[in-house]
């Protein structure tokens, strides 16, 4: 890549969680040449939503115009990957698999996360979370992510993970108060880390938990730095899913870089 830092969590119109005239590639590109920083199009691809809405970005194959778009940029622009953040089903692993065969050579970066798994209620959505916690215990809610996280870990299909303790991004000590059955240790982050590392999987160190009310990133710099000392490989992302954002969280993207290079 041309820059020495590269941000590789970033989120256009692409993505279903972005309004109809949100962020375009051009209008990042043009942030990031003037800044001196590579940058990855991680838009969200989930599978479930891609099959029943015709509404979703990559509805019907569409994914190959993703890609002629951003090919198109390519040949201009030298700073600049596709990537995907595709959502991991336990349900649904052979087809994931299938994807990864298809696709895998086609984007520059791939990685796997978890945003839910009961259908229609995402964990980052502070309203699904509240509604999901009345209709199965928090402690059971906090479980199933580990649980279904290690799964995602162990199928071994992608080479990269995102946010690996997003679950916390609403239930912590500061925001929706965990009861007091809840584990909320970063112990079992730790776990996940070190089945990552295990599984030579590379971590998202993901900076856009300073925004909410846990304010830290996903996961901890502590956590980072201990799994860092451990043999972890960590990539970095700002998860911008607007032009504004972007441009205050640069200077953080290259700080944490610098701050694990210092970790031995």
């Amino acid at each position: 890549m041309k820059f020495k830092y590269t941000d590789y969590h970033l989120h256009t119109k692409w993505s279903v969680d972005i309004v109809e005239n949100g962020p375009s590639f051009s209008e990042y590109i043009e942030i990031a040449e003037r800044n001196r920083i590579n940058i990855c199009f991680l838009e969200h691809f989930e599978l479930l939503y891609i099959e029943r809405e015709k509404s979703y970005p990559f509805y019907d194959g569409k994914i190959n115009d993703y890609l002629e778009e951003i090919d198109i940029l390519k040949e201009t622009y030298d700073f600049i990957l596709a990537g995907l953040e595709v959502d991991y089903y336990e349900n649904r692993e052979i087809e994931l698999s299938e994807f990864m065969d298809d696709f895998g050579n086609e984007l520059d970066f791939i990685a796997g996360t978890i945003h839910e798994w009961v259908f229609g209620y995402p964990v980052t959505n502070r309203e699904k979370v509240l509604e999901l916690s009345e209709k199965i215990s928090m402690k059971k809610l906090i479980d199933d992510y580990f649980k279904i996280s290690e799964m995602m870990i162990n199928s071994q299909i992608f080479k990269n993970v995102c946010h690996i303790d997003t679950i916390f991004r609403y239930i912590n000590p500061h925001d929706i108060v965990p009861t007091d059955d809840c584990n909320i240790s970063e112990d079992r982050v730790l776990k996940l880390g070190q089945m990552c590392i295990k599984n030579k999987i590379n971590i998202e160190y993901n900076l856009s938990g300073l925004k909410f009310p846990l304010n830290r990133p996903f996961p901890s710099k502590e956590v980072v730095f201990k799994l860092k000392k451990e043999g972890a490989n960590f990539f970095v992302g700002s998860d911008s899913h607007s032009i504004s954002y972007f441009e205050s969280q640069i200077p953080k993207v290259k700080k944490a870089y610098n701050d694990l290079a210092m970790v031995k």
